[in-house]
């Protein structure tokens, strides 16, 4: 019993050691010694690898195991992908893109997939790997333009994005890598400028514009593209803008002077020279606010003041009130002009001056007043007590006569009154009225009215002939002629009957 169980035994040591054999076997190949990195998959299932492989794809748990070798591998052999897409079971090796040293070699032994890594770089990873595929993945999926020249300024790298945009604009030319020269602009590897660029896009019409940067590294360099069509476009957006305010500004009649936060004048249009006459030559040097008033005091365009002590203060005051929007005030000139100067503030400290000439308007306000005052005056010269009354019965405008009959001395000024105020105060200075309701609705016609007069009597005795008559604008011009007054003895012949007028009625 005791031989039996030392024979099974031997027996299993002999099967252990023949499988160990054979999977080594499997691993390595019937011609080739294991020097690298070796996974070995059966389908999509890694089923071993050396601690090297398995040092390859530390950095990358979170991901497939064979996901994580293509990711690894995929790098430097491209091919490599491409070909395991494939369902064929092809053996091949794949050499470094860039390094011939390096390479890989994909063989299917007993139908498995064996990937055997040699070369000094990939046959020894570091403890870097890992921040190196993630660089790689910067540069392979980031959305700006990379390349890489040397001393000459050829091309001798490109990332992914470059490549995504040579073949956007020439689908049919796979161009080596020395030839696609996106920017020929881009020659001095030297100058660490920001440069805009224009690429011109043929099948579009069209350009794409860039902000290309460049770091020098010794004798090469590093650019990076960066795309700029929308500030490119923002910049063109603003400029139609303010070519726009500048044709609006320029068709205004009123003169404007923009000053900026540092105090100096930024903008300034057309009708700004004519009114102060300062000329194109000065104000396009940016004056500072201080030196355009200086300017302006010089040419008599300032109201002069006192004392120059005086002037001084006050325009600093009027700094402070135009960045404060409450500036305003009247120029009058020595030479008689108006100018009304109001101050508007601007964001970001910025304030603006405008100028209105306001000389019509104040010879029309004048004139107007001077009528207004020579109208008055022809009527408190005339000896009949005279109102004017507007269609909705207001008094408009009285004589000095008028009002020292009726209102007994007391000046109203320009306080509201009506036509029935008035009448009242007539009926209570008169003995004898005429039909003062039949003045009223006459007060109220519009259109052309025949005139109207009737008699009262006051209660000293005179005697007060009242004519009503139609004015421009539909007014009504009320006229009270006062006669001497009666003696007491024809008082009674002169008093109205009122018999007599119910009888008229």
């Amino acid at each position: 019993m005791t031989v039996i169980l030392l024979m099974i035994a031997v027996l299993m040591a002999v099967a252990g050691m023949m499988l160990v054999w054979r999977r080594k076997r499997a691993i390595a190949g019937p011609a080739m010694a294991v020097s690298g990195p070796v996974f070995l998959f059966r389908d999509a299932d890694l089923i071993d690898m050396t601690p090297d492989a398995q040092q390859m794809i530390a950095a990358f748990e979170h991901m497939p195991d064979r996901d994580a070798v293509l990711h690894v591998l995929g790098q430097d052999f491209p091919d490599l992908v491409d070909h395991l897409a494939r369902t064929d079971q092809i053996s091949r090796q794949f050499v470094h893109h860039t390094d011939p040293t390096n390479s890989v070699m994909l063989d299917w032994p007993n139908g498995q997939m064996r990937l055997a890594v040699q070369g000094g770089r990939c046959a020894n990873p570091t403890a870097g790997d890992g921040e190196l595929a993630l660089l790689r993945d910067v540069a392979k999926f980031s959305p700006h333009l990379i390349w890489h020249t040397d001393r000459d300024g050829v091309v001798v790298w490109v990332n992914q994005a470059y490549r995504d945009f040579w073949a956007q604009l020439y689908p049919q030319d796979a161009s080596d890598i020395a030839d696609m020269v996106l920017f020929p602009q881009i020659r001095d590897v030297a100058d660490p400028m920001v440069r805009r660029i224009a690429v011109p896009l043929p099948q579009q019409g069209a350009e794409n514009w860039f902000d290309v940067s460049t770091i020098s590294q010794q004798d090469k360099a590093l650019h990076f593209a960066t795309d700029a069509n929308a500030m490119v476009r923002a910049d063109h957006d603003r400029q139609t803008f303010v070519q726009a305010l500048g044709k609006t500004f320029a068709d205004l009649s009123i003169g404007l002077a923009i000053f900026d936060k540092r105090r100096q004048l930024v903008t300034f249009n057309p009708a700004l020279l004519d009114m102060t006459r300062l000329g194109f030559e000065f104000l396009s040097t940016r004056p500072t606010i201080d030196t355009v008033l200086d300017r302006l005091r010089e040419t008599r365009i300032l109201p002069e003041p006192k004392n120059y002590a005086t002037w001084r203060d006050r325009f600093t005051a009027v700094e402070t009130a135009a960045k404060n929007g409450t500036y305003s005030e009247v120029w009058n000139l020595p030479d008689g002009q108006a100018f009304r100067v109001t101050g508007r503030p601007h964001p970001d400290g910025a304030f603006a001056f405008v100028f209105e000439d306001i000389t019509a308007d104040l010879s029309l306000t004048r004139r107007f007043r001077s009528d207004i005052e020579a109208g008055q005056a022809v009527l408190d010269a005339l000896p009949d007590a005279v109102a004017v009354f507007s269609t909705a019965g207001t008094l408009v405008m009285y004589n000095k006569a008028y009002m020292a009959l009726w209102t007994t001395g007391r000046d109203h000024g320009l306080e509201h009154r009506s036509f029935k105020a008035e009448l009242v105060g007539w009926q209570n200075l008169c003995a004898t009225a005429p039909d003062w309701e039949e003045l009223q609705h006459y007060v109220h016609l519009l259109g052309p009215r025949q005139p109207w007069a009737d008699d009262a009597l006051l209660a000293d005795g005179r005697l007060v002939r009242c004519h009503a008559n139609a004015v421009a604008g539909g007014m009504t011009m009320v006229r009270f002629a006062v006669s001497p007054r009666a003696v007491p003895a024809l008082r009674k012949l002169t008093q109205a009957d009122p018999a007599i007028r119910a009888a008229k009625r």
